[in-house]
Protein backbone atom coordinates (compact mmCIF):
# COMPACT_ATOMS: atom_id res chain seq x y z
CA UNK A 1 0.00 0.00 0.00
CA UNK A 2 1.73 3.17 -1.17
CA UNK A 3 1.71 6.71 0.21
CA UNK A 4 -0.29 8.65 -2.37
CA UNK A 5 0.54 11.94 -4.02
CA UNK A 6 -2.47 13.45 -2.30
CA UNK A 7 -1.10 12.36 1.08
CA UNK A 8 2.22 14.05 0.35
CA UNK A 9 0.58 17.22 -0.93
CA UNK A 10 -1.59 17.48 2.19
CA UNK A 11 1.41 16.99 4.47
CA UNK A 12 3.53 19.51 2.55
CA UNK A 13 0.79 22.15 2.74
CA UNK A 14 0.22 21.79 6.49
CA UNK A 15 3.96 21.91 7.19
CA UNK A 16 4.26 25.01 5.02
CA UNK A 17 1.40 26.69 6.91
CA UNK A 18 2.37 25.76 10.47
CA UNK A 19 6.00 24.61 10.46
CA UNK A 20 7.42 27.95 11.49
CA UNK A 21 4.97 28.21 14.41
CA UNK A 22 5.29 24.71 15.85
CA UNK A 23 8.69 23.55 14.58
CA UNK A 24 9.48 19.86 14.29
CA UNK A 25 9.97 17.79 11.15
CA UNK A 26 7.56 17.56 8.27
CA UNK A 27 6.64 13.98 9.21
CA UNK A 28 5.45 15.20 12.64
CA UNK A 29 2.51 16.86 10.94
CA UNK A 30 1.08 13.48 9.97
CA UNK A 31 -0.09 13.31 13.62
CA UNK A 32 -1.75 16.70 13.28
CA UNK A 33 -3.58 15.68 10.10
CA UNK A 34 -4.78 12.45 11.68
CA UNK A 35 -6.18 14.09 14.83
CA UNK A 36 -7.86 16.82 12.79
CA UNK A 37 -9.63 14.29 10.58
CA UNK A 38 -10.52 11.67 13.19
CA UNK A 39 -11.88 14.02 15.83
CA UNK A 40 -12.95 16.92 13.56
CA UNK A 41 -10.55 19.38 15.16
CA UNK A 42 -9.05 22.57 13.83
CA UNK A 43 -5.28 22.79 13.52
CA UNK A 44 -5.23 25.08 16.57
CA UNK A 45 -7.18 22.53 18.63
CA UNK A 46 -5.11 19.54 17.53
CA UNK A 47 -1.62 21.07 17.74
CA UNK A 48 -1.37 21.14 21.58
CA UNK A 49 -2.02 17.39 21.55
CA UNK A 50 0.95 16.59 19.27
CA UNK A 51 4.66 16.32 20.15
CA UNK A 52 6.78 18.19 17.60
CA UNK A 53 10.09 16.91 19.00
CA UNK A 54 11.88 13.59 19.39
CA UNK A 55 11.55 13.11 23.17
CA UNK A 56 8.23 11.31 22.99
CA UNK A 57 8.67 8.33 25.38
CA UNK A 58 6.63 6.36 22.85
CA UNK A 59 3.74 8.86 22.81
CA UNK A 60 3.64 11.67 20.28
CA UNK A 61 -0.08 12.45 20.35
CA UNK A 62 -3.20 12.03 22.48
CA UNK A 63 -6.89 12.81 22.63
CA UNK A 64 -9.52 12.44 25.36
CA UNK A 65 -12.89 11.52 23.88
CA UNK A 66 -15.28 12.48 26.67
CA UNK A 67 -18.37 11.31 24.82
CA UNK A 68 -16.90 7.90 24.00
CA UNK A 69 -15.13 7.82 27.40
CA UNK A 70 -11.84 6.85 25.73
CA UNK A 71 -8.27 8.03 26.21
CA UNK A 72 -6.31 7.71 22.95
CA UNK A 73 -2.50 7.58 23.16
CA UNK A 74 -0.76 7.70 19.80
CA UNK A 75 2.52 7.00 18.09
CA UNK A 76 2.65 8.02 14.42
CA UNK A 77 4.97 6.95 11.61
CA UNK A 78 4.82 8.52 8.15
CA UNK A 79 5.88 5.20 6.66
CA UNK A 80 4.64 1.83 5.46
CA UNK A 81 7.25 0.05 7.61
CA UNK A 82 5.68 -1.35 10.78
CA UNK A 83 9.10 -2.29 12.18
CA UNK A 84 9.70 1.39 12.94
CA UNK A 85 7.34 0.95 15.89
CA UNK A 86 9.68 -1.43 17.71
CA UNK A 87 11.72 1.34 19.35
CA UNK A 88 8.54 3.28 20.12
CA UNK A 89 7.05 0.28 21.91
CA UNK A 90 10.28 -0.18 23.86
CA UNK A 91 10.21 3.46 25.00
CA UNK A 92 6.54 3.26 25.89
CA UNK A 93 6.96 0.10 27.99
CA UNK A 94 10.15 1.31 29.68
CA UNK A 95 9.23 4.95 30.44
CA UNK A 96 6.10 6.22 28.73
CA UNK A 97 3.41 4.30 30.61
CA UNK A 98 5.06 5.11 33.94
CA UNK A 99 5.24 8.83 33.10
CA UNK A 100 1.54 8.95 32.19
CA UNK A 101 0.02 6.62 34.79
CA UNK A 102 2.74 6.05 37.36
CA UNK A 103 4.80 8.08 39.80
CA UNK A 104 7.46 9.29 37.36
CA UNK A 105 7.50 13.02 36.65
CA UNK A 106 6.16 14.08 33.23
CA UNK A 107 9.55 15.70 32.45
CA UNK A 108 8.23 18.97 30.92
CA UNK A 109 11.71 20.10 29.82
CA UNK A 110 11.89 17.19 27.40
CA UNK A 111 8.25 16.65 26.55
CA UNK A 112 5.70 19.37 27.38
CA UNK A 113 3.04 17.18 25.74
CA UNK A 114 3.10 14.73 28.64
CA UNK A 115 2.69 17.54 31.17
CA UNK A 116 -0.39 18.77 29.35
CA UNK A 117 -1.72 15.21 29.02
CA UNK A 118 -1.26 14.65 32.76
CA UNK A 119 -3.17 17.83 33.63
CA UNK A 120 -6.03 17.11 31.23
CA UNK A 121 -6.21 13.46 32.27
CA UNK A 122 -6.43 14.42 35.94
CA UNK A 123 -9.44 16.62 35.19
CA UNK A 124 -11.18 13.82 33.27
CA UNK A 125 -10.14 10.90 35.45
CA UNK A 126 -13.72 9.88 36.26
CA UNK A 127 -14.75 9.87 32.60
CA UNK A 128 -12.29 7.35 31.14
CA UNK A 129 -13.38 3.73 30.70
CA UNK A 130 -10.84 2.61 28.05
CA UNK A 131 -7.23 3.44 27.24
CA UNK A 132 -6.45 2.84 23.57
CA UNK A 133 -2.78 2.90 22.59
CA UNK A 134 -2.75 3.18 18.83
CA UNK A 135 0.24 2.96 16.51
CA UNK A 136 -0.73 4.71 13.27
CA UNK A 137 1.17 4.29 10.01
CA UNK A 138 0.61 3.97 6.26
CA UNK A 139 1.25 0.26 5.88
CA UNK A 140 -0.26 -3.20 6.29
CA UNK A 141 -1.96 -3.79 9.65
CA UNK A 142 -1.98 -7.57 9.19
CA UNK A 143 1.81 -7.60 8.74
CA UNK A 144 2.18 -5.61 11.96
CA UNK A 145 -0.18 -7.96 13.83
CA UNK A 146 1.86 -10.96 12.64
CA UNK A 147 5.27 -9.55 13.57
CA UNK A 148 6.94 -11.57 16.34
CA UNK A 149 9.06 -8.60 17.40
CA UNK A 150 6.02 -6.34 17.67
CA UNK A 151 4.01 -9.03 19.46
CA UNK A 152 6.77 -9.35 22.06
CA UNK A 153 6.83 -5.59 22.63
CA UNK A 154 3.06 -5.10 22.48
CA UNK A 155 2.58 -7.61 25.27
CA UNK A 156 5.16 -5.70 27.34
CA UNK A 157 2.99 -2.60 27.00
CA UNK A 158 -0.26 -4.48 27.68
CA UNK A 159 1.31 -5.87 30.83
CA UNK A 160 1.38 -2.29 32.18
CA UNK A 161 -2.36 -2.70 32.75
CA UNK A 162 -1.74 -2.53 36.50
CA UNK A 163 -0.54 1.08 36.15
CA UNK A 164 -3.83 1.99 34.47
CA UNK A 165 -5.84 0.21 37.17
CA UNK A 166 -3.89 1.94 39.94
CA UNK A 167 -4.20 5.36 38.33
CA UNK A 168 -7.97 5.24 37.85
CA UNK A 169 -8.63 3.13 40.94
CA UNK A 170 -10.82 0.97 38.75
CA UNK A 171 -10.11 -2.59 37.64
CA UNK A 172 -12.63 -2.27 34.80
CA UNK A 173 -10.65 0.34 32.82
CA UNK A 174 -9.18 -1.61 29.92
CA UNK A 175 -5.87 -1.08 28.15
CA UNK A 176 -5.73 -2.07 24.47
CA UNK A 177 -2.84 -1.77 22.00
CA UNK A 178 -3.70 -1.53 18.29
CA UNK A 179 -1.97 -1.00 14.97
CA UNK A 180 -3.91 1.33 12.68
CA UNK A 181 -3.37 2.00 9.00
CA UNK A 182 -4.28 5.48 7.84
CA UNK A 183 -4.95 4.03 4.41
CA UNK A 184 -7.16 1.08 5.32
CA UNK A 185 -9.94 -0.03 7.62
CA UNK A 186 -8.16 -1.02 10.85
CA UNK A 187 -8.38 -4.54 12.13
CA UNK A 188 -10.28 -4.90 15.39
CA UNK A 189 -8.13 -5.24 18.52
CA UNK A 190 -7.13 -8.76 19.47
CA UNK A 191 -9.94 -10.43 21.37
CA UNK A 192 -8.33 -13.77 22.21
CA UNK A 193 -6.71 -12.52 25.42
CA UNK A 194 -9.09 -14.18 27.91
CA UNK A 195 -10.05 -17.85 28.01
CA UNK A 196 -12.24 -20.13 30.08
CA UNK A 197 -10.61 -22.86 32.12
CA UNK A 198 -12.35 -25.43 34.28
CA UNK A 199 -10.04 -25.46 37.29
CA UNK A 200 -10.94 -27.89 40.08
CA UNK A 201 -9.54 -28.89 43.48
CA UNK A 202 -7.38 -25.79 43.57
CA UNK A 203 -4.89 -24.66 46.15
CA UNK A 204 -2.67 -21.58 46.09
CA UNK A 205 0.72 -20.43 47.29
CA UNK A 206 2.32 -16.99 47.19
CA UNK A 207 5.83 -15.58 47.37
CA UNK A 208 6.89 -12.91 49.84
CA UNK A 209 6.54 -10.25 47.14
CA UNK A 210 2.98 -11.26 46.26
CA UNK A 211 3.38 -13.54 43.25
CA UNK A 212 0.60 -16.15 43.20
CA UNK A 213 0.50 -19.72 41.96
CA UNK A 214 -2.65 -21.85 41.79
CA UNK A 215 -2.46 -25.64 41.62
CA UNK A 216 -5.32 -27.89 40.57
CA UNK A 217 -6.70 -30.03 37.76
CA UNK A 218 -7.80 -28.80 34.33
CA UNK A 219 -9.40 -30.60 31.35
CA UNK A 220 -6.82 -31.42 28.72
CA UNK A 221 -9.28 -30.26 26.05
CA UNK A 222 -9.52 -26.79 27.64
CA UNK A 223 -5.80 -26.41 27.03
CA UNK A 224 -6.24 -27.74 23.50
CA UNK A 225 -8.94 -25.14 22.81
CA UNK A 226 -6.72 -22.32 24.04
CA UNK A 227 -3.95 -23.65 21.79
CA UNK A 228 -6.32 -23.74 18.80
CA UNK A 229 -7.37 -20.14 19.49
CA UNK A 230 -3.87 -18.73 20.02
CA UNK A 231 -1.75 -21.06 17.88
CA UNK A 232 2.00 -20.73 18.37
CA UNK A 233 1.40 -17.63 20.51
CA UNK A 234 0.26 -19.94 23.30
CA UNK A 235 3.71 -21.57 23.22
CA UNK A 236 5.84 -18.47 22.69
CA UNK A 237 7.01 -18.33 26.30
CA UNK A 238 8.11 -21.96 26.15
CA UNK A 239 11.80 -22.42 25.42
CA UNK A 240 10.92 -25.10 22.86
CA UNK A 241 8.09 -25.91 20.56
CA UNK A 242 6.81 -29.48 20.51
CA UNK A 243 9.47 -32.11 19.96
CA UNK A 244 9.25 -34.64 17.13
CA UNK A 245 6.13 -36.79 17.02
CA UNK A 246 8.52 -39.77 16.87
CA UNK A 247 10.00 -38.78 20.22
CA UNK A 248 9.35 -41.75 22.58
CA UNK A 249 7.41 -39.74 25.22
CA UNK A 250 5.17 -38.28 22.51
CA UNK A 251 4.42 -41.73 21.09
CA UNK A 252 3.53 -42.91 24.60
CA UNK A 253 1.14 -39.99 25.07
CA UNK A 254 -0.69 -40.86 21.84
CA UNK A 255 -0.80 -44.54 22.79
CA UNK A 256 -2.30 -43.61 26.17
CA UNK A 257 -4.94 -41.45 24.46
CA UNK A 258 -5.80 -44.28 22.09
CA UNK A 259 -6.27 -46.70 25.02
CA UNK A 260 -8.62 -44.25 26.75
CA UNK A 261 -10.59 -42.79 23.83
CA UNK A 262 -10.55 -45.37 21.02
CA UNK A 263 -10.10 -48.73 22.72
CA UNK A 264 -11.72 -47.69 26.05
CA UNK A 265 -9.52 -50.17 27.90
CA UNK A 266 -8.26 -47.56 30.35
CA UNK A 267 -10.19 -44.98 32.37
CA UNK A 268 -9.48 -41.24 31.87
CA UNK A 269 -8.27 -40.89 35.46
CA UNK A 270 -5.25 -43.08 34.71
CA UNK A 271 -3.90 -40.39 32.37
CA UNK A 272 -4.01 -37.92 35.27
CA UNK A 273 -2.01 -40.29 37.49
CA UNK A 274 0.64 -40.93 34.84
CA UNK A 275 1.08 -37.36 33.58
CA UNK A 276 3.60 -34.95 35.13
CA UNK A 277 1.28 -31.99 34.65
CA UNK A 278 1.57 -28.64 32.87
CA UNK A 279 2.59 -25.13 33.89
CA UNK A 280 1.05 -21.92 32.61
CA UNK A 281 1.68 -18.23 33.17
CA UNK A 282 -1.20 -15.80 33.10
CA UNK A 283 -1.40 -12.07 33.60
CA UNK A 284 -4.57 -12.55 35.65
CA UNK A 285 -6.92 -15.31 36.80
CA UNK A 286 -10.45 -14.84 38.08
CA UNK A 287 -12.58 -17.55 39.64
CA UNK A 288 -16.33 -17.56 39.03
CA UNK A 289 -19.14 -18.50 41.37
CA UNK A 290 -18.98 -22.16 40.38
CA UNK A 291 -16.09 -24.07 41.93
CA UNK A 292 -14.62 -25.09 38.60
CA UNK A 293 -15.07 -21.85 36.65
CA UNK A 294 -11.98 -19.71 35.97
CA UNK A 295 -11.04 -17.11 33.39
CA UNK A 296 -7.37 -16.60 32.55
CA UNK A 297 -5.99 -13.54 30.80
CA UNK A 298 -2.96 -13.73 28.47
CA UNK A 299 -2.26 -17.44 29.14
CA UNK A 300 1.09 -18.79 28.01
CA UNK A 301 2.17 -22.42 28.27
CA UNK A 302 5.53 -22.74 30.03
CA UNK A 303 5.69 -26.53 30.13
CA UNK A 304 3.51 -29.06 28.35
CA UNK A 305 4.13 -28.39 24.66
CA UNK A 306 4.80 -32.09 24.07
CA UNK A 307 1.42 -33.02 25.53
CA UNK A 308 -0.49 -30.49 23.43
CA UNK A 309 1.30 -31.28 20.17
CA UNK A 310 0.79 -35.01 20.81
CA UNK A 311 -2.90 -34.44 21.50
CA UNK A 312 -3.25 -32.35 18.32
CA UNK A 313 -1.62 -35.10 16.25
CA UNK A 314 -3.84 -37.73 17.88
CA UNK A 315 -6.96 -35.72 16.98
CA UNK A 316 -5.75 -35.11 13.41
CA UNK A 317 -4.79 -38.75 12.89
CA UNK A 318 -8.21 -39.92 14.06
CA UNK A 319 -10.33 -37.22 12.49
CA UNK A 320 -13.75 -38.68 11.69
CA UNK A 321 -13.54 -41.49 14.22
CA UNK A 322 -16.90 -41.68 16.04
CA UNK A 323 -15.16 -41.96 19.42
CA UNK A 324 -13.98 -38.36 19.06
CA UNK A 325 -17.48 -36.94 18.74
CA UNK A 326 -20.67 -36.76 20.79
CA UNK A 327 -19.32 -36.44 24.32
CA UNK A 328 -15.88 -37.82 23.63
CA UNK A 329 -13.98 -39.38 26.51
CA UNK A 330 -11.30 -36.81 25.71
CA UNK A 331 -13.38 -34.24 27.61
CA UNK A 332 -13.04 -36.31 30.78
CA UNK A 333 -9.22 -36.33 30.79
CA UNK A 334 -7.72 -33.94 33.30
CA UNK A 335 -4.11 -33.05 34.06
CA UNK A 336 -2.42 -31.49 37.04
CA UNK A 337 -1.82 -27.80 36.32
CA UNK A 338 0.09 -24.93 37.88
CA UNK A 339 -0.94 -21.40 36.90
CA UNK A 340 1.60 -18.73 37.85
CA UNK A 341 0.08 -15.25 37.90
CA UNK A 342 2.68 -12.74 36.73
CA UNK A 343 3.85 -10.83 33.66
CA UNK A 344 4.48 -13.64 31.12
CA UNK A 345 7.60 -11.80 29.91
CA UNK A 346 9.19 -11.24 33.33
CA UNK A 347 12.51 -12.70 34.43
CA UNK A 348 10.63 -14.59 37.13
CA UNK A 349 8.52 -16.40 34.51
CA UNK A 350 11.62 -17.11 32.43
CA UNK A 351 13.19 -18.85 35.41
CA UNK A 352 9.96 -20.78 36.09
CA UNK A 353 9.94 -21.89 32.45
CA UNK A 354 13.49 -23.21 32.59
CA UNK A 355 12.96 -25.04 35.89
CA UNK A 356 9.76 -26.69 34.60
CA UNK A 357 11.40 -27.99 31.43
CA UNK A 358 14.13 -30.07 33.05
CA UNK A 359 12.57 -33.40 32.01
CA UNK A 360 14.17 -32.86 28.58
CA UNK A 361 17.72 -31.48 28.38
CA UNK A 362 17.76 -27.66 28.38
CA UNK A 363 20.53 -26.30 26.20
CA UNK A 364 21.82 -22.72 26.54
CA UNK A 365 20.36 -21.72 23.16
CA UNK A 366 16.91 -22.91 24.30
CA UNK A 367 17.03 -20.29 27.04
CA UNK A 368 17.54 -17.51 24.47
CA UNK A 369 14.58 -18.45 22.27
CA UNK A 370 12.36 -15.61 23.52
CA UNK A 371 14.99 -12.85 23.56
CA UNK A 372 14.00 -9.73 21.70
CA UNK A 373 16.85 -10.02 19.17
CA UNK A 374 15.65 -13.54 18.30
CA UNK A 375 12.07 -12.31 17.76
CA UNK A 376 13.41 -9.49 15.57
CA UNK A 377 15.49 -11.94 13.53
CA UNK A 378 12.39 -14.05 13.00
CA UNK A 379 10.69 -10.94 11.58
CA UNK A 380 13.69 -10.17 9.37
CA UNK A 381 13.77 -13.59 7.71
CA UNK A 382 10.00 -13.48 7.24
CA UNK A 383 9.82 -9.94 5.87
CA UNK A 384 13.14 -9.36 4.10
CA UNK A 385 13.68 -12.76 2.47
CA UNK A 386 11.80 -13.32 -0.77
CA UNK A 387 10.23 -15.85 -0.51
CA UNK A 388 10.01 -15.73 3.31
CA UNK A 389 12.08 -18.09 5.47
CA UNK A 390 10.99 -19.38 8.87
CA UNK A 391 13.43 -18.87 11.75
CA UNK A 392 13.20 -21.63 14.36
CA UNK A 393 14.25 -19.65 17.41
CA UNK A 394 12.32 -22.28 19.38
CA UNK A 395 13.46 -25.84 18.85
CA UNK A 396 11.17 -27.73 16.42
CA UNK A 397 8.92 -24.71 15.83
CA UNK A 398 8.97 -25.20 12.04
CA UNK A 399 7.92 -28.84 12.28
CA UNK A 400 4.92 -27.84 14.39
CA UNK A 401 3.54 -25.19 12.05
CA UNK A 402 0.07 -25.89 10.70
CA UNK A 403 -0.36 -26.72 7.02
CA UNK A 404 -1.59 -23.25 6.08
CA UNK A 405 1.30 -21.56 7.89
CA UNK A 406 3.91 -23.80 6.26
CA UNK A 407 2.72 -22.71 2.83
CA UNK A 408 3.79 -19.16 3.64
CA UNK A 409 7.46 -20.16 3.87
CA UNK A 410 10.20 -21.95 2.01
CA UNK A 411 10.47 -25.65 2.77
CA UNK A 412 13.53 -25.26 5.00
CA UNK A 413 14.03 -23.25 8.18
CA UNK A 414 16.95 -21.35 9.68
CA UNK A 415 17.90 -22.62 13.12
CA UNK A 416 19.32 -20.76 16.07
CA UNK A 417 22.51 -22.82 16.61
CA UNK A 418 23.82 -22.82 13.02
CA UNK A 419 22.86 -19.15 12.74
CA UNK A 420 25.09 -18.43 15.74
CA UNK A 421 27.86 -20.40 14.02
CA UNK A 422 27.28 -18.35 10.87
CA UNK A 423 27.60 -15.00 12.62
CA UNK A 424 30.74 -16.18 14.41
CA UNK A 425 32.21 -17.41 11.12
CA UNK A 426 31.55 -14.02 9.53
CA UNK A 427 33.27 -12.34 12.48
CA UNK A 428 36.23 -14.74 12.33
CA UNK A 429 35.56 -15.87 15.91
CA UNK A 430 36.77 -19.40 15.29
CA UNK A 431 37.53 -20.07 18.94
CA UNK A 432 33.95 -19.28 19.95
CA UNK A 433 32.53 -21.50 17.20
CA UNK A 434 33.95 -24.49 19.09
CA UNK A 435 32.48 -23.29 22.40
CA UNK A 436 28.89 -22.50 21.45
CA UNK A 437 27.33 -23.11 24.90
CA UNK A 438 29.61 -20.39 26.31
CA UNK A 439 28.42 -17.99 23.62
CA UNK A 440 24.81 -18.32 24.75
CA UNK A 441 25.61 -18.35 28.47
CA UNK A 442 27.72 -15.19 28.65
CA UNK A 443 25.74 -12.05 27.97
CA UNK A 444 28.44 -9.91 26.36
CA UNK A 445 29.61 -12.71 24.08
CA UNK A 446 26.01 -13.42 23.14
CA UNK A 447 25.36 -9.75 22.33
CA UNK A 448 28.57 -9.56 20.30
CA UNK A 449 27.43 -12.59 18.30
CA UNK A 450 23.81 -11.55 17.65
CA UNK A 451 24.50 -7.92 16.82
CA UNK A 452 21.55 -5.55 16.38
CA UNK A 453 23.30 -4.19 13.27
CA UNK A 454 22.54 -7.51 11.54
CA UNK A 455 18.86 -6.56 11.56
CA UNK A 456 19.71 -3.84 9.01
CA UNK A 457 21.99 -6.01 6.87
CA UNK A 458 21.27 -7.55 3.48
CA UNK A 459 19.42 -10.77 4.33
CA UNK A 460 20.92 -12.40 1.22
CA UNK A 461 24.42 -12.12 2.69
CA UNK A 462 23.26 -13.86 5.86
CA UNK A 463 21.71 -16.67 3.81
CA UNK A 464 24.81 -17.02 1.65
CA UNK A 465 27.04 -17.35 4.73
CA UNK A 466 24.56 -19.72 6.41
CA UNK A 467 24.46 -22.02 3.38
CA UNK A 468 28.22 -22.49 3.49
CA UNK A 469 27.68 -24.40 6.73
CA UNK A 470 25.01 -26.56 5.09
CA UNK A 471 27.34 -27.79 2.33
CA UNK A 472 30.76 -27.41 3.99
CA UNK A 473 31.63 -31.08 3.43
CA UNK A 474 31.85 -30.59 -0.33
CA UNK A 475 34.56 -27.86 -0.36
CA UNK A 476 36.41 -29.68 2.44
CA UNK A 477 36.52 -32.80 0.29
CA UNK A 478 37.91 -30.68 -2.55
CA UNK A 479 40.66 -29.38 -0.29
CA UNK A 480 41.59 -32.91 0.72
CA UNK A 481 41.72 -33.94 -2.95
CA UNK A 482 44.11 -31.12 -3.82
CA UNK A 483 46.23 -31.01 -0.66
CA UNK A 484 48.89 -33.49 0.37
CA UNK A 485 47.61 -36.61 2.11
CA UNK A 486 49.47 -35.66 5.27
CA UNK A 487 47.13 -32.70 5.76
CA UNK A 488 43.90 -34.74 5.86
CA UNK A 489 43.62 -34.70 9.65
CA UNK A 490 44.45 -31.01 9.82
CA UNK A 491 41.78 -30.14 7.25
CA UNK A 492 39.20 -32.18 9.14
CA UNK A 493 39.96 -30.12 12.25
CA UNK A 494 39.87 -26.88 10.24
CA UNK A 495 36.18 -27.12 9.31
CA UNK A 496 35.17 -23.85 11.00
CA UNK A 497 38.25 -22.06 9.72
CA UNK A 498 37.44 -23.13 6.16
CA UNK A 499 33.83 -21.98 6.65
CA UNK A 500 35.01 -18.52 7.72
CA UNK A 501 37.53 -18.27 4.86
CA UNK A 502 34.96 -19.33 2.25
CA UNK A 503 32.65 -16.55 3.46
CA UNK A 504 35.46 -14.02 3.06
CA UNK A 505 36.28 -15.50 -0.34
CA UNK A 506 32.71 -14.87 -1.55
CA UNK A 507 32.44 -11.43 0.08
CA UNK A 508 35.70 -10.35 -1.58
CA UNK A 509 34.65 -11.61 -5.02
CA UNK A 510 33.91 -9.05 -7.75
CA UNK A 511 30.92 -11.19 -8.70
CA UNK A 512 29.39 -11.02 -5.19
CA UNK A 513 26.23 -9.29 -6.52
CA UNK A 514 25.68 -12.25 -8.84
CA UNK A 515 26.29 -14.74 -6.03
CA UNK A 516 23.71 -12.96 -3.87
CA UNK A 517 21.20 -13.03 -6.72
CA UNK A 518 21.83 -16.68 -7.60
CA UNK A 519 22.23 -18.23 -4.16
CA UNK A 520 21.21 -15.68 -1.52
CA UNK A 521 17.44 -15.95 -1.70
CA UNK A 522 16.75 -19.55 -0.63
CA UNK A 523 18.18 -22.30 1.57
CA UNK A 524 18.39 -24.70 -1.37
CA UNK A 525 21.70 -26.56 -1.57
CA UNK A 526 22.20 -26.10 -5.31
CA UNK A 527 24.77 -28.25 -7.08
CA UNK A 528 26.12 -25.10 -8.73
CA UNK A 529 26.59 -23.48 -5.31
CA UNK A 530 28.55 -26.47 -4.11
CA UNK A 531 30.71 -26.26 -7.24
CA UNK A 532 31.26 -22.54 -6.67
CA UNK A 533 32.52 -23.23 -3.15
CA UNK A 534 34.72 -26.07 -4.38
CA UNK A 535 36.31 -23.68 -6.89
CA UNK A 536 36.91 -21.05 -4.21
CA UNK A 537 38.32 -23.69 -1.88
CA UNK A 538 40.75 -24.84 -4.57
CA UNK A 539 41.77 -21.46 -5.97
CA UNK A 540 41.74 -19.23 -2.86
CA UNK A 541 41.49 -21.13 0.41
CA UNK A 542 44.04 -23.84 -0.44
CA UNK A 543 46.87 -21.38 -1.25
CA UNK A 544 46.17 -19.59 2.05
CA UNK A 545 46.27 -22.82 4.06
CA UNK A 546 49.43 -24.01 2.28
CA UNK A 547 51.19 -20.81 3.28
CA UNK A 548 49.87 -21.18 6.84
CA UNK A 549 51.13 -24.77 7.02
CA UNK A 550 54.58 -23.62 5.85
CA UNK A 551 54.97 -21.24 8.80
CA UNK A 552 57.68 -22.54 11.10
CA UNK A 553 55.57 -22.82 14.24
CA UNK A 554 52.65 -24.28 12.34
CA UNK A 555 54.68 -26.97 10.61
CA UNK A 556 56.00 -28.14 13.96
CA UNK A 557 52.48 -28.43 15.40
CA UNK A 558 51.31 -30.41 12.39
CA UNK A 559 54.25 -32.78 12.74
CA UNK A 560 53.26 -33.39 16.35
CA UNK A 561 49.58 -33.73 15.36
CA UNK A 562 48.56 -30.78 17.51
CA UNK A 563 45.62 -29.23 15.69
CA UNK A 564 43.96 -27.04 18.31
CA UNK A 565 45.55 -23.93 16.77
CA UNK A 566 43.26 -24.41 13.73
CA UNK A 567 40.30 -23.55 15.95
CA UNK A 568 41.52 -20.17 17.12
CA UNK A 569 40.80 -16.57 16.17
CA UNK A 570 44.54 -15.92 15.92
CA UNK A 571 44.86 -18.47 13.12
CA UNK A 572 42.00 -16.85 11.24
CA UNK A 573 43.74 -13.48 11.57
CA UNK A 574 46.97 -15.00 10.23
CA UNK A 575 45.06 -16.46 7.28
CA UNK A 576 43.55 -13.05 6.52
CA UNK A 577 47.06 -11.53 6.54
CA UNK A 578 48.09 -14.15 3.98
CA UNK A 579 44.91 -13.50 2.00
CA UNK A 580 45.66 -9.78 1.86
CA UNK A 581 49.19 -10.43 0.55
CA UNK A 582 48.00 -12.93 -2.05
CA UNK A 583 44.56 -11.63 -3.09
CA UNK A 584 44.16 -8.19 -1.44
CA UNK A 585 41.28 -9.45 0.69
CA UNK A 586 39.94 -7.25 3.46
CA UNK A 587 37.71 -8.55 6.23
CA UNK A 588 34.10 -8.08 5.13
CA UNK A 589 30.94 -8.32 7.19
CA UNK A 590 27.27 -8.81 6.37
Amino acid sequence: MSITRQDKRELDQLYSDLGEKHGGKKEDYFALIYLMKKFKLSAEEAAPRVAFDGNDYGIDGYYIDREGRNLYLYQFKWSENHNLFKESLDRLAKDGMERVFGKANPDPSKNPLLSQLSAELYENQDVIQRVLVQFVFKGDVEAAENSEGLLNRRENVENKQYLVHNYFGNQDVRLTVQFISDRATPLPPPTADTHNLAFTDTASVSTSDGKMMYVGFVPLMDLYRIHKALGQTFLNRNIRSGLSSDNPPNRKIREALADIVLKKTVSPEVFTFNHNGVTLAAEHIAFGEADNAAVVKVPRLLNGAQTLTSLAKFIDDNDGHPALHGGSTLEAIRVLAKVVVDDPFSDFITNVTVCNNRQNPVEPWNLRANDRIQCDLQDKFKEDADPPIFYSRQENAFQNLSGDDVEDYQDRDIRIRPLAHTFLAVQGEITKMSKLPDVFEHQKTYEDTFRPSYLQSDVRKILLAYKVGLVIKSPLDKLKERAAKKYDNALTKARNLVWALLIQAMFNEDKLPQLLEWYGTTLNKEASFRECLRDLASSKVLPILRKLFEDKGTAEKLTNEKYDFLRTRETFKRCMEIAYDKFRWTKRSI
